[in-house]
């Protein structure tokens, strides 16, 4: 009898939900096929089966919350059952639940990350109001129940009145109209919330814009396209900031557990938009990577990201990142950093303007960029030399081309 076993899909990664199962209990199942659909915070991923048979038993189902390793189902041959294995779950569930301080009863549920949450803070589990399918107790529902109660013994200990339905967070009604769509925010879309809203309550921002003249740039690319059609512009931004931040290094930081971190490696992620919200992949060591080798990088990091297929290595270890909002027509933009990076840069759409080139007034081509920083450490100056630098690069673009 083979387990199919929950994958690790990260260092950091200790559990995942099961989006989708497209197999059912008895089908046949042959090795390289399709198993189930799961995903963590950041990713979703296939799990293929290892070994041909037949599909016995389902241990967990859609929309459960799995830790790493856990086994999820069952292949062995037709006539085998998975009954001894579910039951050896079951007392296994039965001796832990037996020793531990989280007193549930039969109709409460809690995930494994809750349940650790719930023994270490020495909460009480009837109190905690759990949002997960079929009313389990997520780790996130832990959290939160301990950000609102700490918060109302602070109050308490100014002596202020804490009514009894007090929350941290300001709650508001659906308004009484016509509703296009509601739904709840979960996976990526949670996540982008969450450390949005911890980036701009912990990190002050500092933020300095700069314009560039690119038509040198936009006249060189073009020769390229008709070279090298895989060549595009966020490809030479990604080469300019590579370069740049080479020379600026600070920016490439990180603030973690009071210390001012620098990284030598400068890894690079791209904010990329897909149906579920935002993703960042990431280009490794791109100060060291040619012009084509940041090209094919970046299109094959996309393409995986428009399938879904984007893999831990692919969105781990970024130490800066790019958003560029060009394509929709917007000059000038800031953005909010993504922790726990130090900076991020943005840029427009490349348009044209007049411009005082000596004596004279030219229509030029010009982008405009904006570096945001993260200013417990660092000032603006950082970013003031880095944007000095960059457009240096970008209106000198014949050293960064490697191709005349």
């Amino acid at each position: 009898m083979e387990k199919v076993l929950m994958p690790k899909l990260g260092m950091a990664q200790s559990y995942c939900v099961i989006e989708k199962w497209h197999k059912k209990e008895g089908d046949k199942i042959n090795e390289g096929d399709i198993l189930a659909e799961v995903s963590t915070d950041k990713i979703n991923y296939e799990i293929e089966a290892k070994a041909s048979g037949y599909l016995i038993k389902i241990v967990r189902g859609e929309k459960e919350e799995v830790p790493a390793r856990d086994v999820i189902a069952l292949i062995g041959n037709k006539n085998e059952k998975g009954h001894d294995f579910a039951e050896d779950k079951r007392e296994e569930d039965k001796s832990s639940s037996g020793s531990t301080k989280v007193q549930q009863d039969n109709n409460l549920k809690v995930t494994l990350l809750a349940k650790k949450l719930i023994e270490k803070n020495k909460l009480d589990v009837t109190e905690i109001k759990g949002t997960g399918p079929g009313g389990r107790i997520l780790k996130e529902d832990v959290l939160k129940f301990m950000s609102e109660d700490k918060t109302k013994k602070e109050i308490k200990e100014k002596g202020k009145i804490v009514p009894e339905d007090y929350k941290k967070d300001m709650v508001f009604d659906v308004l009484d109209i016509k509703i296009n769509r509601e739904e709840d925010l979960k996976g990526i879309r949670k996540t982008i919330s969450d450390k949005m809203v911890y980036a701009v309550q912990n990190t002050p921002h500092i933020t300095q814009s700069s314009k560039a003249d690119v038509t040198e740039l936009m006249n060189i690319m073009e020769k390229l396209k008709i070279l090298y059609k895989k060549i595009s512009l966020m490809d030479f931004i990604i080469k300019v900031t590579a370069l740049a931040l080479r020379e600026n290094l600070e920016l490439n930081s990180s603030l973690i557990n009071n210390k001012f971190v620098v990284y030598d490696d400068i890894n690079i992620g791209i904010v990329t938009s897909i149906p579920e919200g935002l993703i960042i992949p990431v280009i490794h060591n791109c100060d060291k990577l040619t012009l084509f080798e940041i090209a094919e990088q970046r299109k094959q990091l996309i393409k995986r990201a428009m399938e879904n297929k984007l893999n831990t290595d692919d969105i781990s270890n970024g130490t800066f990142t790019i958003t560029n909002l060009g394509m929709f027509n917007v000059r000038s933009c800031t953005a909010i950093i993504y922790p726990p990076q130090g900076s991020i840069l943005t840029l427009g759409t490349v348009y044209s303007n007049p411009e005082a080139i000596g004596n004279n007034i030219e229509i030029r081509k010009v982008i405009e960029l904006s570096i945001t920083e993260d200013h417990r450490i660092l000032d603006g100056v950082s970013g003031a030399k880095f944007l000095n630098k960059a457009v240096e690069l970008f209106e000198n673009p014949s050293s960064i081309t490697e191709i005349e």
